[in-house]
């Protein structure tokens, strides 16, 4: 797969696919825990075995749909299967543990 960059204009929605997980970065440019995962994120979107996982990153400022979302603190991950919003998490994580949720989450099992 590859990280879609989601301009103004464009919605969530429109990489989303039906029965697919994805991840969604609300992030800015200036905070330190985003500029520090900003390179995992990009790592993973070609990581081979999260082949069927779908990337997407938005800038927490400029993007219209922040908002929609309550992206009230960055950086902040939401994590969707189809439409569905599956959960979220707030801050930094490290590649590891993003990794392997988004593994369990590809194989259909919702961690805790």
């Amino acid at each position: 797969m590859m990280l879609n960059e989601l301009k103004p204009s464009e919605r969530v929605q429109d990489y989303l696919k039906e029965d697919k997980i994805a991840i969604v970065k609300f992030a800015t440019t200036t905070c330190p825990p985003c500029k520090m995962l900003k390179p995992i994120f990009e790592k993973l979107a070609v990581d081979t075995d999260l082949n069927d996982v779908v990337f997407i990153a938005a800038d927490a400022n400029t993007h219209p749909q922040a908002r929609d979302y309550g992206i009230s603190s960055v950086p902040t991950i939401l994590f969707f299967k189809g439409q569905e919003v599956l959960g979220q998490n707030v801050g930094f994580v490290p590649e590891k543990p993003l990794k392997d949720f988004l593994l369990k989450l590809q194989k259909g099992e919702m961690p805790e």
